[in-house]
């Protein structure tokens, strides 16, 4: 991967984006980009954390096996986020699985390589530290905002990231309603009623599984 695009996806990441350039050109040359069909499972729990990963386009879900034997949605990765952070400093197993919902680019840092550079970069570990502690922070307001924030407008902005990451505004929903519903912690019959509401609205089409956005300015509004 050339360097003004490996620079691109470290840019991507909150405890990298305000390190000196020095620092995250650095961090860049560790950079190795992958392609991931839809479908693929990237990682699965139990494997080791060796590498760290972010999302540049595309979306990741991340799923665990509940005691009951059945899939449990964590969370929907969106272009710009990232997973294994931990892998950054120590070699844990994965206690959950990445599959990609949608066919996936992703920027990946070794967890070998990475360490290397922070022995030789004491300063470059004191400034994660500093900027990890205050993405904790406002990882905690954002937790705030969420538990506030209304279920069509959640669903409104699920819409629209899955739109920008299939580049289409008539697409599959790549997740089934229960999974959407589990994903913004509702319930599928409020799913159910809010794309009832979109669709009256003239904002979406729905058929069956299909989603067509017809007013992305309106979707914007209720975010």
């Amino acid at each position: 991967m050339d360097q003004h695009h490996a620079l691109e996806c470290v840019n991507l990441v909150p405890i990298f984006k305000s390190l000196p350039l020095i620092q995250k050109t650095a961090v860049a040359d560790l950079v190795v980009k992958h392609q991931y069909p839809k479908g693929t499972i990237i990682y699965l729990a139990g494997d080791t954390v060796g590498h760290f990963m972010i999302l540049e386009a595309g979306q990741i879900k991340i799923s665990q096996v509940a005691a009951n034997g059945k899939e449990q949605l964590l969370k929907v990765m969106q272009p710009g986020d990232f997973d294994g952070e931990a892998a950054l400093f120590n070699g844990n197993q994965r206690n959950v699985t990445a599959t990609a919902l949608v066919d996936s680019n992703v920027c990946q840092i070794d967890q070998d390589a990475f360490q290397k550079l922070l022995s030789r970069s004491p300063q470059l570990a004191v400034n994660l530290l500093s900027e990890m502690s205050q993405q904790i922070n406002n990882l905690q307001a954002d937790k705030t905002v969420a538990a506030t924030s209304d279920v069509t407008g959640q669903v409104a902005k699920y819409l629209l990231e899955t739109s920008a990451a299939l580049h289409e505004t008539n697409f599959k929903l790549p997740l089934k309603k229960k999974d959407i519903a589990t994903y913004l912690g509702t319930t599928p019959e409020t799913i159910s009623r809010v794309f009832k509401q979109l669709t009256t609205k003239k904002l979406i089409d729905t058929t069956a599984a299909n989603v067509k956005i017809r007013d992305e300015d309106g979707l914007m509004e209720l975010v």
